[in-house]
Protein backbone atom coordinates (compact mmCIF):
# COMPACT_ATOMS: atom_id res chain seq x y z
CA UNK A 1 0.00 0.00 0.00
CA UNK A 2 0.87 3.55 -0.70
CA UNK A 3 -0.20 6.72 0.58
CA UNK A 4 -1.68 10.09 -0.87
CA UNK A 5 -2.20 12.70 1.20
CA UNK A 6 -5.06 15.42 -0.20
CA UNK A 7 -6.15 18.50 1.60
CA UNK A 8 -8.97 16.57 3.52
CA UNK A 9 -7.83 12.92 3.59
CA UNK A 10 -5.11 10.49 3.90
CA UNK A 11 -5.70 7.86 1.28
CA UNK A 12 -4.54 4.15 1.07
CA UNK A 13 -4.02 2.49 -2.29
CA UNK A 14 -3.76 -1.16 -2.91
CA UNK A 15 -3.29 -2.79 -6.32
CA UNK A 16 -4.34 -6.60 -6.82
CA UNK A 17 -4.15 -8.98 -4.38
CA UNK A 18 -1.42 -6.80 -1.87
CA UNK A 19 -2.43 -6.57 1.55
CA UNK A 20 -2.45 -3.22 2.81
CA UNK A 21 -0.53 -3.51 6.06
CA UNK A 22 -1.05 -0.53 8.80
CA UNK A 23 -4.67 1.11 8.14
CA UNK A 24 -4.00 2.98 11.33
CA UNK A 25 -2.96 6.52 9.58
CA UNK A 26 -5.44 6.08 6.61
CA UNK A 27 -8.79 7.61 6.31
CA UNK A 28 -9.99 5.13 3.65
CA UNK A 29 -8.53 2.74 1.39
CA UNK A 30 -8.94 2.05 -2.36
CA UNK A 31 -8.57 -1.42 -3.65
CA UNK A 32 -7.53 -2.06 -7.29
CA UNK A 33 -8.78 -5.09 -9.13
CA UNK A 34 -9.05 -7.67 -6.41
CA UNK A 35 -9.77 -11.10 -7.60
CA UNK A 36 -12.08 -11.47 -4.79
CA UNK A 37 -14.54 -8.76 -3.22
CA UNK A 38 -12.94 -7.07 0.27
CA UNK A 39 -15.21 -7.51 3.50
CA UNK A 40 -16.68 -4.96 4.78
CA UNK A 41 -15.99 -2.62 2.27
CA UNK A 42 -17.95 -1.61 -0.84
CA UNK A 43 -17.29 -3.34 -4.63
CA UNK A 44 -17.95 -2.95 -7.97
CA UNK A 45 -17.31 -5.58 -10.64
CA UNK A 46 -14.60 -4.28 -12.28
CA UNK A 47 -13.35 -5.69 -16.21
CA UNK A 48 -10.34 -5.63 -17.89
CA UNK A 49 -8.08 -6.80 -21.05
CA UNK A 50 -4.69 -8.64 -19.54
CA UNK A 51 -2.18 -9.89 -21.90
CA UNK A 52 -0.16 -13.30 -20.74
CA UNK A 53 3.62 -12.07 -20.95
CA UNK A 54 4.61 -15.80 -20.21
CA UNK A 55 3.68 -16.81 -23.36
CA UNK A 56 6.94 -17.07 -26.11
CA UNK A 57 7.81 -13.61 -27.62
CA UNK A 58 6.55 -15.63 -31.31
CA UNK A 59 3.49 -16.14 -29.63
CA UNK A 60 2.91 -12.70 -28.21
CA UNK A 61 3.49 -11.82 -31.89
CA UNK A 62 1.22 -14.01 -33.73
CA UNK A 63 -1.29 -12.79 -31.33
CA UNK A 64 -1.32 -9.51 -32.94
CA UNK A 65 -4.12 -8.73 -35.61
CA UNK A 66 -3.03 -7.50 -38.83
CA UNK A 67 -3.88 -4.62 -38.70
CA UNK A 68 -1.96 -3.80 -35.17
CA UNK A 69 1.23 -5.73 -36.63
CA UNK A 70 0.83 -3.40 -39.52
CA UNK A 71 1.02 -0.18 -37.89
CA UNK A 72 3.58 -1.17 -35.09
CA UNK A 73 6.02 -2.28 -38.54
CA UNK A 74 5.80 1.18 -39.93
CA UNK A 75 6.08 2.96 -36.91
CA UNK A 76 9.31 1.10 -36.18
CA UNK A 77 10.49 0.53 -39.89
CA UNK A 78 9.00 3.91 -41.68
CA UNK A 79 7.99 6.09 -39.14
CA UNK A 80 11.55 5.43 -37.17
CA UNK A 81 9.65 6.05 -33.68
CA UNK A 82 11.96 6.26 -30.95
CA UNK A 83 10.41 4.16 -27.63
CA UNK A 84 12.44 5.42 -24.24
CA UNK A 85 11.78 4.63 -20.80
CA UNK A 86 11.62 7.69 -18.92
CA UNK A 87 13.02 8.58 -15.15
CA UNK A 88 9.68 8.63 -13.12
CA UNK A 89 11.19 10.05 -10.08
CA UNK A 90 12.63 13.18 -11.92
CA UNK A 91 10.06 16.08 -11.40
CA UNK A 92 10.90 17.65 -14.69
CA UNK A 93 9.95 14.40 -16.31
CA UNK A 94 6.98 14.16 -14.72
CA UNK A 95 6.25 18.22 -15.79
CA UNK A 96 6.47 17.26 -18.63
CA UNK A 97 4.02 14.12 -18.91
CA UNK A 98 1.42 16.31 -16.60
CA UNK A 99 1.28 19.36 -19.19
CA UNK A 100 0.83 17.34 -22.25
CA UNK A 101 -1.91 15.02 -19.80
CA UNK A 102 -3.11 18.50 -18.99
CA UNK A 103 -3.55 19.44 -22.50
CA UNK A 104 -5.09 16.03 -23.54
CA UNK A 105 -7.32 15.94 -20.66
CA UNK A 106 -8.70 19.59 -22.07
CA UNK A 107 -9.60 18.78 -25.19
CA UNK A 108 -11.86 15.63 -23.61
CA UNK A 109 -13.46 17.58 -21.25
CA UNK A 110 -11.86 16.06 -18.10
CA UNK A 111 -10.04 16.93 -15.12
CA UNK A 112 -6.20 17.85 -14.53
CA UNK A 113 -3.62 15.43 -13.36
CA UNK A 114 -3.76 13.55 -10.31
CA UNK A 115 -0.07 14.96 -9.37
CA UNK A 116 -0.29 13.77 -5.98
CA UNK A 117 -1.16 10.01 -6.88
CA UNK A 118 1.49 10.21 -9.68
CA UNK A 119 4.20 11.51 -7.23
CA UNK A 120 2.68 8.82 -4.60
CA UNK A 121 3.46 6.34 -6.87
CA UNK A 122 6.67 7.30 -8.18
CA UNK A 123 8.22 7.61 -4.34
CA UNK A 124 7.60 4.10 -4.27
CA UNK A 125 8.65 2.93 -7.44
CA UNK A 126 5.41 1.99 -8.74
CA UNK A 127 4.98 4.08 -11.60
CA UNK A 128 6.43 3.45 -15.11
CA UNK A 129 6.34 5.95 -17.66
CA UNK A 130 7.89 5.68 -21.40
CA UNK A 131 7.26 8.02 -24.34
CA UNK A 132 7.33 7.64 -28.18
CA UNK A 133 9.25 10.16 -30.21
CA UNK A 134 9.77 11.14 -33.74
CA UNK A 135 13.25 11.15 -35.30
CA UNK A 136 13.47 15.02 -34.30
CA UNK A 137 12.81 13.63 -30.80
CA UNK A 138 9.28 15.55 -29.98
CA UNK A 139 7.41 13.71 -27.74
CA UNK A 140 4.46 11.99 -29.36
CA UNK A 141 2.39 10.22 -26.76
CA UNK A 142 3.16 9.09 -22.90
CA UNK A 143 2.32 6.13 -21.31
CA UNK A 144 1.89 6.33 -17.38
CA UNK A 145 1.57 2.30 -16.55
CA UNK A 146 1.07 1.19 -12.60
CA UNK A 147 3.39 -1.90 -11.80
CA UNK A 148 4.71 -4.32 -9.33
CA UNK A 149 6.71 -7.40 -9.33
CA UNK A 150 4.54 -9.32 -11.78
CA UNK A 151 2.16 -7.02 -13.16
CA UNK A 152 2.06 -3.68 -15.15
CA UNK A 153 -1.08 -1.87 -15.38
CA UNK A 154 -1.78 1.08 -18.10
CA UNK A 155 -3.01 4.02 -16.55
CA UNK A 156 -2.97 7.54 -18.79
CA UNK A 157 -1.93 7.38 -22.21
CA UNK A 158 -2.17 11.26 -23.22
CA UNK A 159 -1.55 12.24 -26.78
CA UNK A 160 -2.12 15.64 -28.37
CA UNK A 161 -4.18 13.31 -31.34
CA UNK A 162 -7.93 15.12 -30.61
CA UNK A 163 -6.19 18.52 -30.76
CA UNK A 164 -5.01 18.02 -34.17
CA UNK A 165 -6.53 18.49 -37.64
CA UNK A 166 -4.10 17.25 -39.81
CA UNK A 167 -4.91 13.30 -40.73
CA UNK A 168 -1.40 12.37 -41.34
CA UNK A 169 -0.41 13.63 -38.02
CA UNK A 170 -3.37 12.16 -36.03
CA UNK A 171 -2.08 8.48 -37.87
CA UNK A 172 1.51 9.19 -36.84
CA UNK A 173 0.55 9.32 -33.32
CA UNK A 174 -1.81 6.52 -33.49
CA UNK A 175 1.02 4.63 -35.02
CA UNK A 176 3.62 5.64 -32.57
CA UNK A 177 1.14 4.94 -29.68
CA UNK A 178 0.54 0.86 -30.55
CA UNK A 179 4.31 0.67 -31.18
CA UNK A 180 5.23 1.95 -27.43
CA UNK A 181 2.24 -0.35 -26.25
CA UNK A 182 4.25 -3.15 -28.23
CA UNK A 183 7.82 -1.81 -27.04
CA UNK A 184 6.28 -2.01 -23.20
CA UNK A 185 5.26 -5.46 -23.55
CA UNK A 186 8.29 -6.73 -24.61
CA UNK A 187 10.18 -4.70 -21.89
CA UNK A 188 7.58 -6.14 -18.94
CA UNK A 189 8.39 -9.76 -20.48
CA UNK A 190 11.85 -9.74 -20.40
CA UNK A 191 11.92 -8.08 -16.77
CA UNK A 192 9.69 -11.40 -15.57
CA UNK A 193 6.73 -9.51 -15.17
CA UNK A 194 3.78 -12.26 -15.91
CA UNK A 195 0.93 -9.82 -17.34
CA UNK A 196 0.42 -7.11 -19.01
CA UNK A 197 -3.27 -5.06 -18.30
CA UNK A 198 -4.74 -2.68 -20.79
CA UNK A 199 -6.32 -0.72 -17.50
CA UNK A 200 -10.30 -1.42 -18.47
CA UNK A 201 -12.66 -2.91 -20.49
CA UNK A 202 -16.11 -1.64 -22.05
CA UNK A 203 -18.37 -4.54 -21.39
CA UNK A 204 -21.53 -2.71 -22.89
CA UNK A 205 -22.59 -2.34 -26.36
CA UNK A 206 -23.57 1.31 -27.00
CA UNK A 207 -20.77 3.15 -27.01
CA UNK A 208 -19.53 3.58 -30.35
CA UNK A 209 -15.92 5.69 -28.65
CA UNK A 210 -15.38 3.10 -26.33
CA UNK A 211 -16.75 0.19 -28.25
CA UNK A 212 -13.12 1.38 -30.98
CA UNK A 213 -11.22 1.27 -27.31
CA UNK A 214 -11.94 -2.02 -26.91
CA UNK A 215 -10.90 -2.94 -30.94
CA UNK A 216 -7.35 -1.24 -30.31
CA UNK A 217 -6.71 -3.50 -27.14
CA UNK A 218 -7.87 -6.61 -28.73
CA UNK A 219 -5.63 -5.73 -31.67
CA UNK A 220 -2.80 -7.37 -29.54
CA UNK A 221 -4.37 -10.15 -28.12
CA UNK A 222 -5.29 -10.91 -24.84
CA UNK A 223 -8.31 -12.06 -22.51
CA UNK A 224 -11.07 -10.49 -20.85
CA UNK A 225 -11.01 -10.36 -16.73
CA UNK A 226 -13.44 -9.53 -13.95
CA UNK A 227 -12.12 -8.31 -10.74
CA UNK A 228 -13.21 -5.88 -8.38
CA UNK A 229 -12.55 -2.26 -7.21
CA UNK A 230 -13.66 -1.81 -3.65
CA UNK A 231 -13.61 1.33 -0.93
CA UNK A 232 -13.11 0.82 2.28
CA UNK A 233 -13.89 4.01 4.80
CA UNK A 234 -11.93 3.26 8.00
CA UNK A 235 -12.25 6.67 10.30
CA UNK A 236 -15.42 9.05 10.95
CA UNK A 237 -13.61 11.89 9.30
CA UNK A 238 -13.44 9.62 5.71
CA UNK A 239 -17.38 9.07 6.18
CA UNK A 240 -18.08 12.49 6.07
CA UNK A 241 -15.32 13.92 3.64
CA UNK A 242 -15.69 11.38 1.44
CA UNK A 243 -20.07 11.96 1.65
CA UNK A 244 -19.94 15.46 1.74
CA UNK A 245 -17.53 15.42 -1.51
CA UNK A 246 -19.66 12.93 -3.62
CA UNK A 247 -23.01 15.32 -3.18
CA UNK A 248 -20.21 18.56 -4.60
CA UNK A 249 -19.13 16.33 -7.74
CA UNK A 250 -23.15 15.76 -8.27
CA UNK A 251 -23.71 19.27 -7.71
CA UNK A 252 -21.01 20.54 -9.24
CA UNK A 253 -19.85 18.41 -12.16
CA UNK A 254 -16.16 19.40 -13.67
CA UNK A 255 -16.39 21.37 -16.70
CA UNK A 256 -12.93 23.06 -18.16
CA UNK A 257 -15.00 26.68 -18.25
CA UNK A 258 -16.00 26.82 -14.54
CA UNK A 259 -13.80 26.76 -11.72
CA UNK A 260 -13.27 23.16 -9.99
CA UNK A 261 -14.55 22.20 -6.22
CA UNK A 262 -11.56 21.28 -4.23
CA UNK A 263 -12.56 17.19 -3.08
CA UNK A 264 -10.69 14.78 -2.39
CA UNK A 265 -8.68 12.82 -5.21
CA UNK A 266 -10.62 10.57 -7.17
CA UNK A 267 -9.53 6.53 -7.86
CA UNK A 268 -8.04 5.85 -11.44
CA UNK A 269 -10.30 5.67 -14.27
CA UNK A 270 -10.08 3.83 -17.84
CA UNK A 271 -7.76 5.87 -19.69
CA UNK A 272 -8.59 7.11 -22.96
CA UNK A 273 -6.97 5.65 -26.04
CA UNK A 274 -5.79 6.59 -29.39
CA UNK A 275 -8.61 5.28 -31.43
CA UNK A 276 -7.72 3.51 -34.52
CA UNK A 277 -6.48 5.15 -37.61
Amino acid sequence: MYICESRFLTRGEVWFDEEPGDTRSVDWIIYYQRSHPVRGARCRDYYSYVIDLTQPVEQLLANLNSDTGHKIRRARERDKILCDCCDSTDPRVLDRFEEMYNEFAAVKGLGPLNRVQMDSMAAVGALDLSVAKDPQGNALVYHANYRDQSRARSLHLPSLYRKLSESATRNLISRANRYLTWSDILRYKEQGLKCFDFGGWYPGTTDQARLNINEFKKGFGGQIVREYECEQILTPKGWVVLHVAKLLAKLFPFSPNKPTVSVPPAPVQDPAMVPSA
